[in-house]
């Protein structure tokens, strides 16, 4: 064997390692985007199972309240809309994940960051209006005159203890779109690891 065959048959070799290596880095890339995308999947399911059992909650405050039952409604189609907005945005078929195009596969997980945000600003957006509509509604309700000495106090008592509690919701619901914003973007980095190698 000349000095060239030898030399090419060491290239072919070579060449064949790193064909093995790229589909080992691969596999270990989808592997990981199921393990990483599992926790966001479990999260919408106990999302979805969490809104019946808000809404029978909420139901029963506001007949013990005797709150309007619009507003209620108004809280059922926005926990309803934000749990089915979640399940379809959040969603990437598992057919992608172990044998799909790694840069479709990049591509989907770009557009669910961008309606992620989207949908988490309107999510924002209604909580606001439910909010300054349950502080109207809960202080008309209690039928204290204006010019009386409680009233002020029990103003500022309910108004303060939404606002407080909406915000620490808010606050959790930010950490939550983070960590989901977060692992979107350690998938995006790996697949363009594995597409740049390729």
């Amino acid at each position: 064997m000349t000095e060239l065959e030898q030399m090419r048959e060491q290239m072919n070799i070579f060449k064949e390692q790193l064909n093995k290596q790229q589909i080992i880095n691969e596999q270990l890339v989808r592997s990981t985007m199921g393990s990483k995308m599992s926790w966001i999947k479990n999260f919408v399911w106990g999302e979805i199972i969490f809104v019946p059992i808000m809404l029978v909650i909420m139901a029963a405050f506001h007949a013990s309240e005797g709150l309007s039952w619009w507003l209620f409604a108004f809280l059922a189609i926005g926990l309803i809309a934000d749990a089915t907005g979640d399940f379809i945005i959040n969603r990437i078929p598992k057919s992608q994940l172990l044998s799909g195009d790694l840069v479709e596969a990049s591509q989907r997980l770009l557009k669910m960051k961008k309606q992620r945000t989207s949908w988490f600003i309107v999510g924002m957006i209604f909580v606001t209006i439910w909010l300054v509509w349950f502080i109207v509604e809960l202080v008309f309700k209690l039928n204290i005159p204006i010019d009386s000495p409680e009233h002020s106090s029990i103003v500022t008592f309910i108004t303060l203890g939404t606002a407080i509690g909406g915000l620490i919701g808010g606050f959790i619901a930010w950490l939550i779109f983070r960590k989901m914003q977060k692992t979107n973007n350690q998938l995006i980095e790996q697949i363009n690891q594995i597409t740049q190698e390729a």
